[in-house]
């Protein structure tokens, strides 16, 4: 199973999907636990959150597509097509790898990750509709 470290030693070069994003989830893992990408993404807010005063529009982003990928490993949700899965997913890999164009850590670190997550809500925003209408009917 892949090891979910917060903390990563950026000294040694383990296998971190909170460092490296979603390259170090094989498919076979992810076949075990389809729940890990959303599982990698809360690692990754709780060890760097956004801060909803300087980022409100990536923080309401981030919810959702962290509640869609939950509900899609899970396999409540189904009825979002699969490049939108696909784009919600590299979305969510830039976000959680520390190695972006900007460190996370910094002052403004997240706002790379915003530019990238908002373009793919805006390419969805159909089926994102959808599925936070689904999603408030739960």
């Amino acid at each position: 199973m892949a090891r979910l470290s917060v903390v990563p030693d950026m000294n040694k070069s383990t296998k971190s999907p909170v460092t490296n994003g979603l390259r170090d989830i094989s498919a076979q893992e992810f076949w075990s636990n389809p729940l890990l990408p959303a599982e990698t993404l809360q690692a990754k807010l709780n060890g760097i959150p956004v801060d909803p005063k300087v980022f409100p529009q990536l923080a309401g982003e981030m919810r959702l597509i962290q509640e869609s990928l939950f509900a899609f490993g899970s396999r409540r949700y189904g009825a979002i097509s699969m490049l939108a899965m696909v784009d919600i997913l590299q979305a969510a890999d830039y976000f959680i790898a520390l190695d972006d164009g900007t460190p996370d850590s910094k002052e403004d670190g997240y706002a790379d990750d915003a530019v990238v997550v908002h373009q793919a809500v805006l390419k969805h925003e159909a089926e994102l509709k959808a599925f936070k209408q689904w999603l408030l009917s739960q």
